[in-house]
């Protein structure tokens, strides 16, 4: 363009389309010119890009690009493929969910700030305890984790509210915000007054997108896949899940490294670095002593079980007693991490004192003869 007049040339050649003149300082064009080089065609190279776009039954514009850039197709020449706007058949046809990076920064400057909650089950098979849902806890800024089993869905505001209170008392410091999906068990109870009450933010994820929670669905896949492992090795029944993952969250306090501090959840929560000289294989046989029981002086001074998890409350092993049948929780046990041993699939006619007990009183009757 200049004061008197303007050219239009192609970009590769520089071969002149059409000339025209400056009118009030406006540019005109007279087409029936013979100047006018009418033989090329005046649409852009990007609206051909497009109508080759629709004709090619929708493919990218990035795989076309390519096609022309490397010559591998014939016939079509000097069309450019540029994505510079929307095309609605192909977002129709192919929309997909957005994308949700990981965070490059920290949201959080300390414990309990904030804390992300989700709920999975019903599982299978319900816990020793009758359980059949699992509440986790994340805190955002140690990624310490907290489980509570529930029998039902209702209780996970009980459950809420009961960790706050302990939480908050024991850390002397508040709980700013937390954060979940858009289910019932968070939306459509008390937990929400509760929020208002005391003074906590509740932020929920958008429907169906559980990726804006992410930070407690990966933890949810991380404990089941541990616990999943953990059950499988000595062949534990499924109704020990709830211990499996326990002793998965357990471990994994302990183990993980927070990904900006590269410190473990537990030295972030409580200031000194874990001990993990007492962790045993889950599953594995133990010797469980025996101590409340008065014992003769030949009786076998322990019982057979298996290893369940850890203590929260002592320092102690819980364990399962075969004898009893019921999950105990001891110090005074000895464990068999060999691989032989059969563990939680003991054959539990031979624990016990009962069968040995029969059997001697049959040799003293005389009612069988020892070999």
């Amino acid at each position: 363009f200049t004061p008197n007049e303007v050219v239009v040339s192609r970009m590769d050649d520089e071969q002149v389309i059409f000339k025209g003149f400056c009118h009030n300082n406006l540019y005109l064009v007279d087409f029936t010119s013979n100047d006018a080089n009418l033989q090329t065609c005046l649409f852009s190279k990007s609206s051909l890009g497009w109508l080759w776009h629709r004709r090619l039954a929708h493919v990218g514009m990035s795989t076309l690009n390519k096609l022309m850039k490397k010559d591998m197709i014939r016939l079509i020449k000097d069309v450019v493929f540029e994505k510079d706007k929307l095309c609605s058949a192909c977002q129709a046809g192919k929309q997909v969910a957005n994308t949700h990076p990981h965070k490059a920064f920290m949201s959080t400057s300390r414990v309990i700030e904030l804390l992300h909650m989700d709920l999975f089950g019903p599982t299978t098979y319900a816990s020793l305890g009758g359980n059949l849902f699992c509440l986790v806890i994340v805190d955002d800024y140690s990624r310490f984790t907290w489980v509570f089993f529930l029998h039902d869905k209702g209780e996970a505001t009980s459950s809420f509210k009961k960790f706050a209170k302990r939480a908050q008392n024991e850390f002397d410091i508040k709980i700013k915000k937390i954060r979940s999906d858009n289910g019932t068990e968070f939306v459509n109870t008390n937990i929400e007054s509760y929020c208002n009450e005391v003074g906590i933010k509740h932020e929920v994820s958008a429907t169906y997108t559980p990726q804006q929670n992410g930070v407690v669905e990966r933890k949810n896949r991380t404990l089941i896949t541990l616990a999943r492992a953990m059950l499988d090795e000595y062949n534990t029944p499924e109704k020990f899940w709830a211990e499996a993952i326990n002793t998965a969250c357990y471990a994994s306090n302990r183990l993980f490294i927070q990904r900006f501090l590269k410190k473990t959840p537990y030295e972030l929560l409580n200031g000194k670095k874990p001990d993990i000289s007492f962790f045993r294989v889950f599953g594995c046989k133990c010797y469980i002593y025996k101590k409340r029981q008065h014992l003769g002086k030949f009786q076998r001074r322990c019982d057979i079980g298996f290893l369940v998890g850890y203590s929260l409350k002592s320092k102690a092993y819980r364990v399962f007693n075969h004898a009893t049948s019921l999950v105990e929780e001891t110090y005074d046990v000895e464990f068999d991490e060999t691989n032989g041993s059969q563990g939680a699939n003991e054959n539990l006619d031979d624990v016990g004192d009962e069968p040995l007990r029969e059997a001697m009183k049959n040799i003293l009757v005389g009612d069988i003869k020892p070999k």
